[in-house]
């Protein structure tokens, strides 16, 4: 009984359904589709890179959007669509941006129809201005730093700007590069290791700059040749960790926590950011939970100009920390031996670490050379990676003699 009640129930909504479209005209939504007319008032500016577009959308009932169509700074056709509820009082404008000459741009605007259907194409030109990016570049001054150089940028417009680094030795002929970005209205003075295979260079390097843009065109390049000033490397067997504990997690003077547990039977513990293996690694505490802050306390033996510090994440790892805070103290500055924290540490500041990198990465401190026994690396909540442990597995100082 009940399955012949659901099919006649089935049956009479269908009748229902086929009897309410019968009637073709009831019910039915009348789209008008009709070519509106065309766009006007349409006119072209230069900008730094781009061209702003502005024009008058049409009255028609039948118009939807606008479509405009030109080529990029690579030759391939694009097409960019505006809606009319973008406009204000029956006015829109649009910046096109990523031009890289200053050569004219076609552009076509058509005024369309919700199926595309328009009444062809209004054609403006118009001329970038010169780019930001090139700007830029007229800017860059490099000098030689402490184990490396300083590139001096000034971006004072309101876009990004990606400054390209590559150097190679004039002698050994061993190269390298990088990038990084500059913020709008920055002045940047960034320190540059000329990092190689197997280490980085100190001796006299060709040096190639570009800048680029957010849609990677790049500029012309910009040479220089520099001898970066020399720092040593301090050999690690002249470093020790303070009060140093093999057989507990538990934080000392000098560090907040290690994995003496979990790790196996050398990893996990403070001392192996020291053993020059870059295979084994101190971990802060896991097996008894910790979270963020963590830090990390090393004696170098004797005051020194420290210029650069160096530190390796775990290898093979991205779960550590995005970076730290460097602080140095004298000697003369470490009053009371048994209280780190009574001490007057000089602070150079937070540094973005890069925990997607096995290389070994540098915080300059060379614009403030300070004699220096104990640097400290700080590891606060906001430098917290996706776990919430902290992991390095080499320390490394570079001082000036």
């Amino acid at each position: 009984m009940k399955k012949k009640q659901i099919c006649y129930l089935l049956m009479l909504g269908a009748a229902l359904l086929l009897g309410g479209c019968g009637d073709d005209a009831e019910g039915r939504i009348d789209i008008d589709d009709t070519a509106p007319a065309q766009v006007t008032n349409v006119s072209a500016a230069s900008t730094a890179g781009a061209v702003t577009l502005t024009w008058s959308i049409p009255t028609s009932s039948s118009f939807m959007y606008t479509k405009v169509v030109y080529t990029d700074a690579d030759g391939q056709e694009q097409y960019q669509l505006f809606s009319k509820e973008r406009a204000t009082n029956g006015q829109m404008s649009a910046t096109f941006k990523g031009f890289i000459t200053t050569d004219p741009v076609k552009f076509l605007l058509y005024a369309c129809s919700v199926r595309g259907n328009n009444a062809g194409a209004v054609e403006v030109n118009g001329t970038p201005g010169a780019p930001n990016f090139s700007a830029v570049l007229e800017t860059i001054t490099v000098d030689a730093a402490y184990g490396g150089i300083r590139v001096n940028t000034n971006n004072g417009f309101d876009d990004a700007v990606v400054v390209a680094v590559a150097w190679k030795s004039s002698s050994s002929g061993k190269s390298g590069s990088t990038k990084y970005v500059v913020s709008p209205n920055k002045t940047d003075n960034s320190f540059v290791r000329l990092d190689v295979e197997d280490g980085f260079l100190l001796e006299q390097s060709d040096i190639t700059i570009h800048t680029e843009d957010e849609f990677g065109h790049a500029s012309a390049d910009k040479n220089f040749t520099v001898t970066p000033n020399p720092v040593v490397k301090i050999d690690q067997s002249l470093m020790s960790i303070p009060g140093y504990n093999p057989d507990s997690n538990d934080g000392t003077i000098g560090y907040s926590s290690q994995e003496s547990q979990g790790e196996g039977a050398v990893n996990g513990r403070a001392v192996c950011i020291l053993d020059g293996n870059p295979d084994t690694f101190w971990h802060s505490s896991w097996k008894i939970a910790t979270d963020y802050p963590q830090w990390i306390i090393v004696d170098l033996g004797k005051d020194y100009k420290v210029a650069q510090v160096e530190l390796t994440r775990r290898i093979g790892d991205n779960r550590g920390q995005i970076g730290q805070t460097i602080y140095t103290c004298a000697e003369a500055k470490a009053t009371d031996a048994s209280n780190p924290d009574a001490w007057a540490w000089e602070n150079y500041g937070s540094f973005a670490f890069d925990n997607n990198s096995d290389k070994p990465q540098v915080s300059d401190l060379s614009d403030n050379l300070q004699a220096a026994r104990y640097v400290k690396v700080y590891f606060g909540p906001e430098m917290k990676g996706s776990g919430v442990n902290t992991m390095l597995s080499e320390f490394n100082v570079y001082v000036v003699e």
